[in-house]
């Protein structure tokens, strides 16, 4: 099990909140790609605490890559991931800052498993939370930019509901595809927070099977590599249905 505990000067009124709701959230889901919750409560000094499911695992991506998995075998880890996001859904949680590192993938007897973490930034979207939810801040940026929705970027005050989830979930589809998010994770940041967000809001990714096109000959090959074909066989497969898919996120 893991525990999870407010620091020590970490416990104001806005942190002690978000924690909360997290935990509250996390209890709230019951499935296997998740981590789950065994108990909750406070400490003698009144500091929050959750004892949870320990997940020894690495980011889906590089598992992906390490264990130079096909396409379909990626997209069946990646199916996993969206019944686990549908599942917090249908209890009215939004993930908000669905990436890599979110989603990490464990072996349980040799088969791997991924499993859905750290709903720190969770938000209730029917009202169950509504005494401990944090509410976004006009200006506060909360997300990962590479893999956030454009009007999650405008931050314009609006609340954010489970299409800011499903646009990441594209996002992250689209990494296992080709090796690397629509828009560069390091570039978005060099960029500064409104060129970033106008970036985000303005540009249109391309394709899949396009950016595979544009990549020079060994990187191509080595992305290949990665999913067990040659470079040919991976662009094929990529045009189409994929392509389609990844788009309409």
């Amino acid at each position: 099990m893991a525990l999870k505990i407010i620091k020590l000067g970490m416990d104001t009124k806005q942190v002690v909140a978000r924690f909360e709701a997290e935990r509250q959230a996390l209890a709230m889901m019951d499935h296997p790609n998740i981590a789950k919750v065994f108990d909750a409560g406070t400490t003698e000094i009144g500091r929050p605490y959750f004892m949870m499911e320990l997940v020894r695992g690495i980011r889906i991506t590089d598992y992906c890559d390490q264990a130079t998995l096909s396409t379909k075998e990626c997209l069946d880890l990646f199916i996993k991931v969206c019944q686990a996001i549908q599942h917090a859904h249908q209890k009215g949680i939004i993930h908000r800052d669905i990436k890599p590192s979110n989603v990490m993938v464990t072996l349980h007897d040799g088969v791997p498993v991924p499993k859905v973490i750290d709903f720190g930034i969770a938000k209730a979207t029917q009202g169950e939370l509504t005494d401990a939810t944090i509410h976004t801040q006009f200006q506060q940026f909360i997300g990962t930019p590479a893999y956030m929705r454009p009007e999650q970027a405008e931050m314009s005050g609006l609340d954010i509901d489970s299409r800011a989830d499903i646009y990441s979930l594209g996002v992250l589809f689209y990494e296992l595809l080709v090796g690397s998010t629509p828009f560069d994770a390091k570039e978005l940041m060099w960029q500064g927070i409104d060129a970033m967000r106008k970036t985000i809001r303005e540009r249109e990714p391309v394709r899949p099977s396009t950016r595979l096109a544009t990549l020079d000959a060994d990187e191509l090959t080595t992305t290949a590599k990665r999913r067990s074909v040659d470079s040919s066989k991976l662009l094929h497969q990529l045009k189409g249905d994929l392509d389609w898919i990844v788009m309409k996120y």
